[in-house]
């Protein structure tokens, strides 16, 4: 079952977009770990989705310093912790392989802190973005609604 789903989307459509390619390759390396494939596939399936998690974050972190969200630090700190945590598993991985202990983490980093990330505070960012946009096409006259 993906774990991404419409039920998930921001409403922000770069941000969905890369969603859901973050989360199809998320669900591709569990899938290769559970059915226990090769280390090379699983390493290049990990290094992948950490440069795309960088490129990800990297993109929501301009979106909100070029718009001044004011939430700009405490987001990225959350970036920061998934990559910490994700560089964890990765090196554990490095060492021991694909534990289940591992699999299990990373599973519950993708699909727990990663989902309820996105439900939560991408989704409090889209709508920023969303009243900015709209604030700047219509000259800021509309009261903006409370995210």
């Amino acid at each position: 079952m993906p774990t991404w789903t419409q039920a998930i989307a921001v409403g922000h459509p770069l941000i969905d977009q890369q969603h859901k390619e973050l989360f199809a390759r998320a669900d591709d390396l569990l899938e290769a770990m559970a059915a226990g494939r090769a280390g090379d596939e699983l390493e290049e399936l990990l290094a992948f989705l950490r440069d795309y998690v960088r490129v990800h974050f990297a993109t929501e972190e301009k979106l909100m310093a070029e718009k001044k969200y004011a939430g700009l630090f405490a987001h990225k700190g959350q970036h920061e912790e998934f990559e910490r945590r994700f560089r964890e598993d990765e090196e554990g991985f490095k060492r021991r392989g694909s534990t289940s202990m591992i699999v299990l983490d990373l599973r519950d980093l993708i699909r727990g802190w990663l989902v309820d990330h996105v439900c939560s505070v991408d989704r409090a960012l889209a709508r920023f973005l969303e009243q900015q946009a709209v604030s700047s096409t219509d000259g800021g006259s509309r009261t903006r609604p409370a995210p």
